[in-house]
């Protein structure tokens, strides 16, 4: 079957972008619901691995969450033992949030088999394929998504 095989509409790059991204999405939400997380779960294990401990409030502000709302996200972490949180040493007003052990131990593993569910989801291309598709698409992003700060 050649790529001019098929529908009109599904030869559109819009098209090929909206269907492979809801794919994507589906794939990516199994593959956290496997390790028992949601995306906020997730944004909040690799931004304070990014990050160092860092203050709820900010936390909040990195990963796009009201900071009302990160209190049920970090509680559900806090539960499992994937972070704690600390008083802050100048402000006893103030939470740091900071990996445990165990939150570490997670994301190592999720590393780990994100690779091999990228590989899963992209078997049709090349290494060097993925690598230039990476790079356009990260050109079309930046594009629309200003930079941080």
């Amino acid at each position: 079957m050649s790529n001019d095989d098929g529908p009109t509409f599904e030869r559109g790059t819009g098209f090929l972008l909206a269907r492979l991204g809801s794919l994507a999405a589906r794939s990516w939400t199994g593959f956290l619901t496997g390790h028992d997380l949601t995306q906020a779960q997730y944004a909040v294990l690799v931004t304070v691995r990014e990050q160092g401990p860092v203050g709820q409030r900010r936390l909040a502000e990195l990963i796009a969450v009201d900071a009302r709302n990160i209190v049920l996200v970090l509680d559900s972490l806090a539960a499992r033992g994937l972070i704690e949180r600390r008083v802050h040493d100048l402000d006893r007003r103030r939470r740091v949030i900071t990996l445990t052990d165990g939150g570490n131990a997670l994301l190592d593993t999720m590393v780990a088999t994100a690779a091999t569910e990228q590989d899963h989801f992209l078997h049709a291309l090349t290494h060097r394929e993925r690598e230039h598709l990476n790079r356009l698409l990260r050109t079309v992003y930046d594009s629309h998504v200003p930079a941080p700060g």
